[in-house]
C-alpha cells in the first residue's frame, strides 16, 4: 500500500474489534455454566480471588466485562470489597493472553488459515462444542486479519513529514499520548483494540518504545471509563469496586510515566534477557504484561488496608427504606448467559426465602388470629410477585446468540422455578390466608387433635421448604431425592389426617364440624405447596431424573 486510507484504517479496526467480540462469544458458549461455577468459588482468600480474576477474563476475553461484572456482585452484596479488589487485579493479568498473541507477527499470518478452518470446522461438523471452537478460531482469525490490514495501511504513515513532526511532539510530551490512549480506548470500550493497534504501528515502524509505552498507559487507564460510568450509576459499593479498579491503574500509570525513561530502559533490559531485543511488539506486550503483575504484586499484600482507605472515601450511608426491587439482576451480565443465569439463581433463592418466610408464618396466624400478621404475610407476597415479573424480564434480556443448548434448558428451568415460587405465594395468599380471615371472622377453634394434626403436617412441609432451598443453593441430588421421597409420605399422612378428622365428625366433636372445610382445605393447601416445591426441586437440576 503507498498511501494512508483513513477509510481502510478505519475497516480494520472494525475487523479487528468484530474477531474480540466473536472469539469472546465462542469461548462463553464452549465455557458453559463452568463460569458461573467459577465465580461462585469466590473466597476471601487474595490469592484465589487473584487467580479467579485470571481465568474469569481468559473467558470473557475482557477486563472491563469482568470488572462490570464485579460492579454488580458488589452491588448484590455476593462478594466483598476486598474480594472484589483482589480479583481486579487478576483480571488485569488475564487481558495478557491477546496482547501476548497480538505480538508474535507469525501467528497473524496465518490469519486467513484460522478463518478457512473456521468456516470448515462450522459446515463440516454438527456438533455444538465443535461449532463453538469454529466461532473461537474464526474470530482470532478477524483479528489477526485486522492486525495485518492495520499494518499494511499503517506503514506508509513512516513517510508523512507531518506526522513524523507530531510523533516527535508526542514523544516530547509522553502525557499527550497517555491521554490520547485514555480516550481512545475509553470509546472503544477495550484495551486490546489500542494495545492491538499499538503494536501494529510498532510493526510498521511507525513508533518506538518511548512512543509506545505511554500509549500502553494510557490503554490499561482508559480499561477504567466504562466500570467508572457503571459504577457511578450504582451504590456506594459499585462506586467502591470502580473506585478501586481506577485507583489501582491510575497510580500505578502516574508512577510509571513520572519516571518514564526508567520505564522504557527496564522494559528493555529484560527484553534481552527474553531475547526480545529488536522485537518492538515483543517488547510492547512485555510492557503490559509487566505493568499489571506489578500491580499484582505491590498492590496485593496491602489489600485489607486498600479495602479500608476506600471505603472511607466512599462509604455506604446507613439502610433507608428504599424501594423493594432485585438485588442480583444486574444489566451489564446479559451478554454473558453463565453469568446472567447464576444472577438468576440467586435472585430466584431469595424468592424462595421470602416464600419460606410467609409459610413458616402462616401457622402463626391460626394459633393467635392475627389480622396485623395477614397484612405482614400479604405484604411478602407483594414482594414474591415483584421479583417473578423482574427475574422473567431480566431472562428474556439475556443475549441468545450466546445460549448452548444446556444454557438454554437451564433458562426453561429457571423460568419454572420462578413460576412455582410465585404460585406458592398465590397459594399461602389467596388461599390459605384467606381460610385464616374466615375462621378469625367467624370466631371458629380447632379440635386439640385437629390442630395437633395441623401443626404437623406443616412443620413436615416447612422442613421440605427449607430442604428445598438447600438443594437449589448446594444442587445436592441427595437432598433433591429426599424430598421427592417425602412427597409420598405426606401424600399417606395427609390422608391419615383426613380420616382422623371424619372419625372426629362422626364422634360428634363439635369443633371438628365448625372449622370441617377450613381444616380439610388447609391440608389440601400445605400438600399443593409441597408439590410445588418437589417440581421446583425437579427443575433446578435439567438433564437429570430425580426420582
Amino acid at each position: 500500500m503507498t498511501s494512508f486510507s483513513l477509510i481502510s484504517f478505519l475497516g480494520a479496526i472494525a475487523i479487528f474489534i468484530y474477531g474480540i467480540r466473536q472469539s469472546r462469544i465462542g469461548i462463553q458458549l464452549l465455557a458453559g455454566n463452568r463460569l458461573r461455577r467459577l465465580v461462585s468459588a469466590l473466597t476471601e482468600n487474595r490469592f484465589s480471588a487473584l487467580l479467579t480474576g485470571v481465568l474469569v477474563t481468559l473467558i470473557l476475553q475482557s477486563s472491563v466485562a469482568t470488572t462490570v461484572m464485579l460492579i454488580g456482585f458488589a452491588t448484590s452484596g455476593v462478594l466483598s470489597l476486598q474480594q472484589a479488589m483482589g480479583v481486579i487485579l487478576g483480571a488485569d493479568i488475564g487481558t495478557a493472553f491477546v496482547v501476548i498473541l497480538l505480538s508474535i507477527r507469525q501467528v497473524a499470518e496465518y490469519a486467513l488459515l484460522m478463518l478457512v478452518t473456521g468456516i470448515f470446522i462450522d459446515i463440516f461438523f454438527k456438533s455444538k462444542k465443535i461449532r463453538y471452537l469454529s466461532m473461537i478460531v474464526m474470530g482470532f482469525g478477524f483479528v489477526f486479519l485486522g492486525m495485518q490490514l492495520m499494518v499494511q495501511i499503517t506503514t506508509p504513515l513512516r513517510e508523512n513529514h507531518f506526522l513524523v513532526e507530531i510523533f516527535n511532539l508526542l514523544s516530547e510530551k509522553p502525557s499527550y499520548s497517555f491521554l490520547l490512549a485514555i480516550g481512545f480506548t475509553a470509546l472503544v470500550q477495550n484495551s486490546a483494540t489500542t494495545l492491538g493497534l499499538t503494536i501494529a504501528m510498532a510493526l510498521s515502524q511507525v513508533i518506538d518504545m518511548s512512543h509506545a509505552v505511554p500509549l500502553v498507559l494510557g490503554a490499561n487507564v482508559g480499561t477504567c471509563a466504562m466500570t467508572f460510568l457503571h459504577g457511578a450509576r450504582g451504590g456506594a459499593p459499585a462506586r467502591q469496586v470502580a473506585l478501586a479498579h481506577l485507583f489501582f491503574k491510575l497510580s500505578g500509570a502516574s508512577v510509571a510515566l513520572v519516571f518514564l525513561a526508567n520505564t522504557v530502559k527496564g522494559v528493555e533490559w529484560l527484553s534481552s534477557l527474553l531475547s526480545l531485543s529488536g522485537n518492538v511488539a515483543g517488547q510492547i506486550a512485555l510492557s503490559h504484561v509487566c505493568f499489571n503483575l506489578a500491580l499484582s504484586v505491590f498492590f496485593l499484600p496491602f489489600i485489607r488496608q486498600g479495602a479500608w482507605i476506600i471505603r472511607k472515601v466512599v462509604p455506604i450511608p446507613p439502610p433507608g427504606e428504599d424501594l423493594f426491587g432485585p438485588k442480583y439482576l444486574s444489566e451489564d451480565a446479559t451478554d454473558s448467559p453463565a453469568l446472567a443465569f447464576a444472577n438468576v439463581k440467586r435472585e430466584i433463592l431469595r424468592m424462595g426465602e421470602i416464600a419460606c418466610e410467609m409459610f413458616r408464618d402462616l401457622i402463626e396466624v391460626f394459633e393467635k388470629d392475627d389480622p396485623l400478621l395477614i397484612e405482614m404475610i400479604e405484604e411478602k407476597d407483594d414482594k414474591v410477585d415483584i421479583l417473578d415479573r423482574e427475574i422473567k424480564f431480566y431472562l428474556a434480556k439475556i443475549s441468545q446468540e450466546a445460549i448452548n443448548p444446556e444454557q438454554g434448558r437451564l433458562e426453561l428451568s429457571l423460568v419454572a422455578m420462578t413460576s412455582d415460587f410465585e404460585e406458592i405465594g398465590d397459594i399461602i395468599n389467596k388461599n390459605i390466608l384467606e381460610l385464616a380471615q374466615k375462621k378469625i371472622h367467624k370466631g371458629r377453634v380447632f379440635s386439640g387433635e385437629g390442630w395437633k394434626e395441623i401443626q404437623d403436617l406443616h412443620s413436615k412441609v416447612l422442613e421440605n421448604f427449607q430442604l428445598a432451598l438447600s438443594t437449589l443453593t448446594t444442587e445436592d441430588e441427595s437432598l433433591a431425592r429426599k424430598i421427592v421421597r417425602h412427597e409420598k409420605h405426606l401424600e399417606e399422612l395427609e390422608s391419615r389426617y383426613r380420616e382422623g378428622h371424619l372419625q372426629r365428625l362422626h364422634r360428634g366433636i363439635k369443633e371438628a364440624f365448625e372449622t370441617s372445610s377450613i381444616h380439610l382445605d388447609l391440608l389440601s393447601n400445605f400438600r399443593r405447596v409441597n408439590t410445588k416445591l418437589m417440581m421446583i426441586v425437579k427443575s433446578s437440576m435439567p438433564g437429570k431424573e430425580i426420582e
